[in-house]
């Protein structure tokens, strides 16, 4: 790994990214790598290394451990996969669909939807659902109600009840649906998403170092990454919009520490070492997490031949490639599973076919390739989202884990 960390050396301290801490393994054992790279913040040029039990804000990272809950709950027969969520979720019942707007009055045009909306719909983001703050119509509809949006600002259930952007299981939109099977954990198990994750996660892997609060835990929040930024502003996309702009520390850590809900799709923080551990335990299969079928379901490709389209077009964007598949090429084909994306074919020198992968908002991801037994985790506190030289950066780590696993 040498050649990896002496590039990623070079471009943390040439300021082409911030510090970042890197752990991947094999399922054989053969393999096991856990590094810190540069400085813990950039607040001061005296900073601290980084250290590889730094605490995290994961993002989306969360959803994987969601997604992993979810499926423990079908194993207890308390939901399952395919029923109306409105038992658990009556915010979800009879919900409009946005078709435009009046050209005169601006107010909204909303039609029922015909269909309900199923667990599969909430974790494979098919359900209608979307995040308002990047999206166009959302943006307009909270307007017309004399609202804002807000990633952070008061409950869960109020700031992503909104109306659907199509009829539930019709088209694919990055969505909100992680948050509301968060919440639905939480109402069949009559805890919190945290105490869920405490007892079913966190214990049987013997960690210790996740939480929803961590303004919470002193012990943890003195471990927390200082979060950076890169100089330049963004792409309509979300993007950097100076791929090469400074790096530097930012004050907004977007995510603020006043959360008064568990977001299940956004608002977990962890390690890297202890989230490696928990996509290693789904990757080998070793049933601490979950039961055979149960993993094999985690992996399965769900969308049909439209949402698939969606998925493609996107991919053809560079800007959109760099948030949904960082470091892959163009042509790279997929499907999301419940647990995330997969590559529905090898990638040269890298994952292979079935591979699942996702990552989180600051330039967080991961990957978990069963066939090769082979899994990692990349983590980043920058933004903006979609950053192409840590893309790049990841994508020679992952390359570089490859080259040292098929060595050995």
């Amino acid at each position: 790994m040498q050649s990896f960390e002496n590039k990623i050396q070079s471009a943390i301290s040439a300021g082409k990214i911030p510090g970042a801490v890197t752990v991947a393994s094999k399922k054989s054992g053969s393999f096991s790598y856990s590094k810190a790279h540069g400085p813990h913040s950039l607040k001061d040029d005296a900073s601290e290394p980084l250290k590889t039990d730094g605490i995290f804000w994961i993002a989306s990272c969360t959803k994987l451990l969601t997604a992993i809950c979810v499926l423990q709950c079908v194993e207890r027969l308390q939901f399952t996969l395919d029923e109306d969520v409105a038992r658990l979720l009556p915010e979800l019942k009879d919900l409009e669909i946005v078709q435009g707007f009046d050209p005169e009055t601006g107010a909204p045009k909303l039609v029922k939807a015909t269909k309900f909306i199923t667990l599969r719909h909430l974790l494979t983001h098919t359900s209608g659902l979307a995040y308002d703050h990047v999206t166009p119509e959302l943006i307009q509809w909270r307007a017309s109600r004399g609202e804002t949006c807000s990633l952070t600002a008061g409950t869960l259930v109020h700031r992503y009840n909104t109306p659907l952007m199509f009829e539930p299981g019709e088209a694919f939109q990055y969505s909100t649906g992680l948050d509301w099977a968060g919440k639905m954990i939480e109402r069949a198990n009559n805890m919190t998403l945290e105490q869920y994750m405490q007892r079913y996660i966190m214990t049987p892997l013997i960690l210790e170092d996740l939480t929803f609060h961590i303004e919470k835990h002193p012990s943890l929040l003195s471990r927390y990454v200082g979060m950076t930024s890169r100089k330049g502003g963004e792409t309509p996309f979300g993007n950097p919009a100076n791929p090469t702009g400074a790096v530097v520390h930012s004050e907004d850590v977007v995510w603020t520490q006043d959360q008064i809900d568990d977001c299940g799709g956004i608002g977990a923080y962890i390690s890297m070492p202890s989230y490696q551990k928990i996509v290693q335990s789904i990757t080998i299969s070793d049933g601490k997490l979950l039961n055979p079928a149960s993993n094999n379901e985690l992996f399965k490709g769900q969308l049909s031949d439209t949402q698939l389209a969606i998925v493609h077009a996107a991919f053809q964007i560079d800007d959109m490639r760099a948030i949904m598949a960082p470091g892959l090429p163009k042509e790279t084909r997929a499907d999301y599973a419940l647990g995330g994306m997969i590559v529905t074919e090898d990638v040269e020198g890298r994952r292979r076919k079935g591979t699942m992968y996702w990552g989180g908002f600051p330039n967080l991801a991961w990957w978990a390739d069963r066939e090769a037994g082979v899994s990692g985790v990349y983590g980043s506190q920058l933004v903006p989202t979609g950053d192409k030289q840590t893309g790049g950066m990841f994508e020679e780590f992952e390359k570089a884990v490859y080259a040292e696993v098929e060595s050995a």
